[in-house]
């Protein structure tokens, strides 16, 4: 991270299938803040929301267990790079600490991957009668009968309708799974 030209080898060049299931979501936390910064400073400016997506990503960068990563690092070099914009002064002091010896501002604007964005598994809200009894994670490419079964084979709802015919399963794809008895 010394080189003023390169601060950190791309992770583009690292598989999706190759990172575990904390740093996908982290490496997702950052493209979603690249894709939303972006079009906050585009155009109609919405400086609000664009912080309010730096502190996301620096609390997904907080959280992030492995601080060795190749994707903590690309994390912590993208959200200095859309710092830069509102607070260009500690943006570049920061990057300078990082070993970079080139301005921050002379530095490429992040690529987003939409490879990133794209969630595998979803956490599915299972309801009784309208009320929340559980959750369960299911793939996100599931269709509605396949969330449905996974639904009804959970022990959520096991425990929840045992002896109770089901007369009605109301599926809202990829949020939940309602079962009326």
């Amino acid at each position: 991270m010394t080189n003023g030209n390169s601060p950190t080898k791309s992770t583009k060049s690292i598989a999706q299938s190759e990172l575990s299931k904390p740093e996908k979501e982290l490496r997702r936390a950052i493209h979603i803040a690249i894709k939303e910064v972006t079009e906050d400073l585009s155009g109609d400016y919405q400086f609000n929301t664009a912080v309010s997506e730096l502190m996301k990503l620096s609390n997904a960068l907080s959280d992030f267990p492995v601080k060795g990563s190749p994707v903590y690092t690309e994390g912590i070099v993208t959200l200095l790079k859309l710092l830069a914009p509102l607070a260009p002064h500690i943006a570049e002091e920061l990057w300078q600490k990082l070993g970079n010896h080139q301005s921050i501002h002379h530095q490429p604007w992040p690529q987003l991957d939409e490879a990133a964005l794209v969630v595998e598994e979803i956490t599915l809200v299972i309801q009784v009668m309208g009320k929340t009894r559980g959750t369960i994670q299911v793939p996100a490419n599931l269709d509605k009968q396949e969330l449905e079964q996974s639904a009804r084979e959970s022990e959520v709802a096991q425990r929840y309708l045992e002896g109770k015919p089901i007369k009605k399963a109301i599926v809202v794809p990829n949020k939940l799974v309602n079962f009326v008895v």
